[in-house]
């Protein structure tokens, strides 16, 4: 489960370019784009299709807890448990997901047309992140404009760069986001195996194991009280990009708006 890295975008992009300083700084710009979108899919799913972000409403779905109803959905089969989960988050609206991996580490709200939060690579630096429709803003930290500036790029510090989710620099700093989640909720694909109900955080759940190989399994827990809402992916064995996820405050307003404070056009690709 999950999505396979695309390094096609991480090539220079200046070969066809006969101005050395301008060949630089694409390269560059690419370079750095390729730095902070090496992620692998921030929610779950196996297949790794994305869909157009989309209008989605806020439902009345919460997190589940001790006080919660039983839902059934230990009588499913694995299959129909994980896809009924990841339709649930879908129909919630909006949640939180905090990612955490060897590489990176997210606490994002999101849902098919706004996202707001942080990222921090230990590697590169950390920014913030808001999306509201066909407008995103980017804030980066001082390491992530010294990395830029060492390699001949000027990246503002302390100020918020904008553009459009689809502009290359700006697309690759909000690609933890994944809209995708709520406009084409994943269904299994492959054999995952049912578990015995069991406590989460005061929280009983059903936890469904997919083996991806000799060394690698995900294990997902979906709510079996309340709302059969898929509460976390946990990963043990894979590279270090591999994020363990918690799925919190469903049906929460992400309430993204456009930053204060000084704002830039971010660097085109």
């Amino acid at each position: 489960m999950g999505r396979a890295h695309d390094h096609r975008n991480c090539e220079a992009h200046g070969d066809l370019m006969n101005n050395t300083r301008v060949l630089s700084v694409r390269r560059t710009a690419s370079a750095l784009v390729c730095a902070v979108a090496l992620v692998p899919l921030a929610a779950c799913q196996e297949n790794g299709g994305a869909a157009p972000a989309g209008d989605t409403k806020p439902s009345q779905s919460a997190d589940a807890g001790t006080d919660a109803k039983p839902n059934g959905v230990e009588k499913l089969s694995a299959k129909e448990i994980y896809s009924k989960a990841t339709q649930a988050n879908a129909d919630a609206g909006s949640f939180r997901q905090r990612a955490t991996s060897e590489a990176s580490k997210t606490d994002l709200l999101v849902s098919a047309t706004e996202c707001v939060g942080t990222v921090e690579k230990p590697e590169l630096g950390s920014w913030e992140i808001i999306r509201k429709g066909d407008d995103a803003w980017a804030k980066v930290d001082a390491k992530v404009a010294s990395w830029a500036k060492a390699n001949g790029a000027e990246i503002p510090v302390g100020k918020w760069m904008h553009g459009t989710p689809t502009q290359p620099m700006l697309k690759n700093f909000i690609s933890y986001c994944h809209p995708e989640q709520f406009t084409a909720p994943d269904k299994a694909s492959s054999n995952p195996v049912k578990g015995q109900v069991v406590d989460l955080d005061g929280t009983s759940v059903v936890p469904i194991v997919n083996k991806v190989d000799a060394s690698k399994s995900i294990t997902y827990y979906v709510a079996a009280t309340g709302p059969s809402n898929l509460l976390k992916r946990e990963i043990k064995g894979g590279d270090d990009n591999a994020q363990n996820i918690v799925f919190s405050d469903f049906g929460k307003p992400v309430g993204a708006k456009a930053p204060s404070g000084e704002v830039v056009k971010a660097p085109s690709v």
